[in-house]
């Protein structure tokens, strides 16, 4: 690859040249700041999208924009083929923000690193921008990833039209910082986030044989998920909240179970799912109720490709992660097109919160080694 490219900016900054270097390291810390102020909920990233594009704006690349996401185009020196494409997600969590950061947010809070995911993208904009790679790339701002599928919404308006292959980082507090870890096949699990709503007839305990109970339903429920939860490998049935009736000494007349169900394999997630809707018949029938299951959002897995996951690899040595069984909507690209998400270690003395946690940092020197892996994936053939 190298040799390929023995002049562009690129390469010096790639291998010796520190000025280059410190130059991209502070733009990228810069904006990982200025991002880092102005924290935005799912689908309301509006000045996030705004700084996003200034700053293309500034390196003379256009862009397009779905909702308040958006993507931007880099010409490669050949044309034709498909496109290479990189992700960063937008949006921040409803977290009061507790790091003492002079940059900290007075609302808000990017405790789950998508600052620094959009800093990496920006910085490898800014090289791509004057030294063109050998094919087109494709950078994604993807807005709403904090549970409103905003993947899903920006592939049905054609971000991954032409693209043959898509990366993305993910900060890990967990992994040494600098360290990179992925794995091929599914990296974090598909979800099924459903409710179950349940009918019944509301009467006092004294006559409660006239009543049909929604609770005495509910409870065999869960239950019933609490056995295939046990049952079934590599898959979790959870029901997290629950809330019947109206008074202690009358017949529930309703009552609501919220679940989700996490998987690997989606023949078997629709076999749990018809399994529970048989249950659920079993409890109608014994109290008298009327069950609905109400899916409030499917997530596919996030399963890495081999092609995918082996060029990540001879870019920057993987180490190998265990499967999750938390969500990453990233996972419908990788339902569509090749691709690979690799955690991107921050665990160092100094830093040690967890993801979605209220003290939430790490060394912005993360920032360069994402860019620098992140370019050369653009350059390697």
């Amino acid at each position: 690859m190298i040799e390929k490219y023995p002049q562009t900016w690129y390469n010096v900054f790639m291998l010796s040249d520190s000025a280059a270097k410190s130059e991209i390291f502070a733009y990228a810390t810069k904006v990982r700041r200025d991002l880092h102020r102005i924290p935005e909920l799912t689908g309301c990233e509006y000045e996030t999208s705004a700084y996003i594009k200034a700053r293309l704006g500034e390196l003379g690349l256009k862009y397009k924009s779905i909702h308040t996401g958006l993507y931007a185009d880099i010409a490669g020196q050949r044309s034709g083929g498909k496109m290479l494409a990189l992700r960063c997600d937008m949006d921040a969590l409803p977290i009061s923000e507790k790091t003492g950061l002079p940059f900290r947010a007075e609302k808000n809070m990017h405790a789950c690193g998508h600052d620094a995911h959009m800093a990496i993208v920006l910085g490898v904009a800014k090289i791509l921008a004057e030294n063109r790679p050998p094919r087109d790339v494709r950078l994604i701002f993807q807005y709403g990833e904090e549970g409103d599928g905003g993947a899903d919404k920006m592939i049905k308006s054609g971000v991954i039209d032409n693209v043959g292959e898509i990366y993305a980082f993910h900060l890990c507090p967990e992994l040494e910082k600098g360290k990179t870890a992925s794995c091929l096949g599914a990296m974090f699990a598909g979800t099924v986030e459903f409710d179950v709503k349940i009918s019944g007839l509301a009467a006092h305990c004294a006559d409660r044989e006239k009543g049909r109970d929604a609770l005495a339903s509910a409870l065999d429920y869960m239950l019933a998920c609490r056995e295939i939860d046990t049952r079934e490998e590599n898959m979790l049935l959870h029901s997290g909240a629950a809330e019947a009736g109206h008074a202690r000494n009358i017949v529930a007349d309703c009552a609501l179970v919220k679940s989700t169900l996490r998987y690997f394999d989606c023949a078997r997630r629709d076999f749990v799912m018809g399994e529970m809707a048989r249950r659920l018949a079993e409890a109608d029938a014994a109290h008298g109720t009327a069950s609905v299951i109400d899916v409030k959002a499917v997530y596919p897995p996030l399963v890495n490709s081999p092609a995918a996951f082996e060029k990540m690899n001879r870019v920057t040595p993987l180490q190998n992660c265990g499967a999750r069984y938390t969500a990453e909507d990233f996972a419908f690209y990788t339902e569509k097109i090749d691709g690979c998400m690799s955690w991107l270690g921050i665990k160092d003395e100094t830093h040690s919160s967890p993801l979605h946690s209220d003290t939430f940092d790490f060394d912005e020197s993360v920032l360069l080694k994402g860019i620098e892996i992140m370019t050369e994936l653009c350059f390697e053939e």
